[in-house]
């Protein structure tokens, strides 16, 4: 029986890893595209007087996926931007217990509101196949609604291992 308990638990913590490894991985390949994107937008437009809005939808649908690929990644790597005024002067084991508490008391509630609201907005959009409001925008807009439920998972993902990890080493 505890051989099956260490195996299932190493599989899960290789999945969240790896899961949110790969879209951190993926989210550092769009910022290179994003890059290109916008560069050759603004070369087409002030170069060649030359504009494509599905270029633009293209970039923005980039940027978001940068960004909501990334957030769980950056949860990861204990790189997210904190207000260090008091946190700083704290000791390893005071920071931990905040960061417990932090994502306790707000991580999973607003993984829960991300992915119960996000499903919602995907879903109203997916039924009526909605389409860039734009004339010549990317179509099928609801692929991009459905990657900010999906950050709700990768994150909430990731905030269930921390809080496993902090009961785990005490």
């Amino acid at each position: 029986m505890y051989y099956n308990q260490t195996v299932k638990k190493f599989i899960l913590k290789m999945a969240s890893n790896k899961i949110n490894f790969f879209f951190g991985k993926m989210s550092s390949i769009l910022i290179l595209i994003l890059i290109t994107l916008v560069s050759l937008s603004v070369i087409l437009r002030y170069i060649f007087s030359i504009g494509f809005t599905w270029l633009q939808d293209l970039y923005i649908w980039t940027h978001a996926c940068f960004i909501l690929f990334g957030i769980a990644y950056t949860l990861n790597k204990d790189g997210h931007v904190r207000i260090d005024i008091l946190y700083r002067n704290f000791n390893e084991i005071r920071k931990k217990k905040i960061n417990l508490i932090g994502s306790i008391i707000f991580g999973l509630p607003f993984c829960f509101f991300v992915i119960t609201k996000g499903y919602d907005y995907f879903l109203r959009s997916f039924l009526i196949s909605e389409d860039s409001k734009e004339t010549g925008g990317l179509a099928n807009i609801y692929i991009l609604k459905f990657f900010i439920f999906f950050m709700g998972i990768l994150l909430s993902i990731e905030l269930i291992q921390k809080i496993f990890d902090y009961f785990k080493r005490k």
